[in-house]
């Protein structure tokens, strides 16, 4: 199932597209629907959508600067632009950055449907309804302690998939789905485990490491378990948004693809659940009050140097904004009254 978020600063706009469309017949989630540039930006560092669809002229950030922004920070996201100003210059700006779908309000739920349908064709297909299933009975296993069920469960699932590379991405997949019933993995077992799987190119072997690992998940003891983990998931993202707060680029997406290996929605959730805050929030307050400590240090002359310095790039009026939301002022006035 793809994600969807929708951004227009008209409620009865945004109410209308997510009530009046059946959305799960279309194979869609609508992940949030937000008012203005600020609060998609955030929307979609946490929920990591595919389709994005934007209003141009929004509160704070307006969706073209919007999309020039993620084509950095994801390019994979198509776009589709919802608008009441057909002028030329907003229309070549769209094509510039990619966008395949332009659509003049007011607009018709088929012209929707279709806008959506033919940017679904661009978006890769990763979905495996097989994996709910074989949770299901991989959890029934569990509450009837029948290790035995679940070994053979697993082998028979497994062999669908005759090489590694098919392997690989499923059974992460598969351990991910498993996790969410229990405790997270610590950032050291997950780092382990990740190493296994894509270092192994014998799918046999493949298939034994990742059936050891769930096995393990499923009938070791919960407080034995936790008394192995050191360092949480929430801890490692931390750690490097800290070592990497100047990269206007860094998102959570990256992390997980990049670092952790992992789904970037069980990411997500995990964050949350362990830190309390949302993702968006976390790297907003860091990039803030860091930049805090640096117009105490350098005042109102440097403002540009220290948007750049906390991962708001070329971009002061965005820092500006961020900031005034976080602290109720404005840089400037921030810096003035140190």
């Amino acid at each position: 199932m793809h994600k969807l978020l929708i951004a227009d600063d008209e409620k009865l706009i945004r109410e209308a597209i997510v009530e009046l469309i059946d959305w799960e017949a279309l194979d869609i989630q609508i992940t949030a629907s937000c008012k203005n540039g600020m609060e998609t930006l955030d929307a979609i560092m946490d929920t990591a959508p595919d389709i994005v669809m934007t209003d141009i002229r929004m509160p704070g950030l307006d969706g073209l600067d919007l999309i020039e922004k993620l084509q950095s920070l994801d390019s994979h996201i198509q776009f589709i632009i919802l608008t009441g100003y057909p002028e030329f210059d907003y229309a070549h700006r769209a094509i510039k950055y990619g966008v395949r779908e332009y659509l003049l309000k007011p607009i018709s739920e088929e012209a929707i449907i279709d806008a959506v349908n033919h940017v679904k064709k661009s978006l890769p297909v990763y979905s495996n309804p097989g994996i709910a299933d074989l949770v299901s009975r991989l959890l029934v296993c569990r509450q009837e302690g029948n290790t035995e069920q679940a070994r053979l469960l697993l082998d028979h699932f497994f062999t669908h998939f005759t090489k590694p590379a098919e392997l690989r991405p499923v059974g992460l997949n598969l351990l991910m789905e498993l996790h969410t019933q229990f405790l997270p993995p610590s950032a050291e077992e997950l780092s382990h485990f990740t190493e296994q799987i894509l270092s192994e190119q014998n799918v046999m072997n493949l298939r034994d490491i990742i059936s050891r690992q769930i096995i393990s998940l499923l009938f070791t003891d919960s407080k034995q378990k936790s008394a192995f983990a050191k360092t949480s998931l929430a801890d490692t993202v931390k750690a490097y948004v800290s070592a990497h707060l100047d990269d206007e680029n860094l998102s959570l997406k990256y992390i997980a693809e990049n670092l952790l290996y992992i789904n970037v929605s069980y990411l997500s959730r995990t964050f949350t659940k362990q830190s309390g805050e949302k993702f968006s929030n976390y790297i907003n307050r860091s990039r803030i009050e860091k930049a805090q400590r640096l117009l105490r240090q350098s005042g109102a002359d440097h403002i540009h140097v220290i948007a750049e310095a906390v991962g708001f790039g070329s971009n002061p009026q965005y820092f500006s904004q961020v900031f005034k939301k976080y602290t109720g002022s404005t840089p400037s006035q921030f810096a003035e009254n140190k």
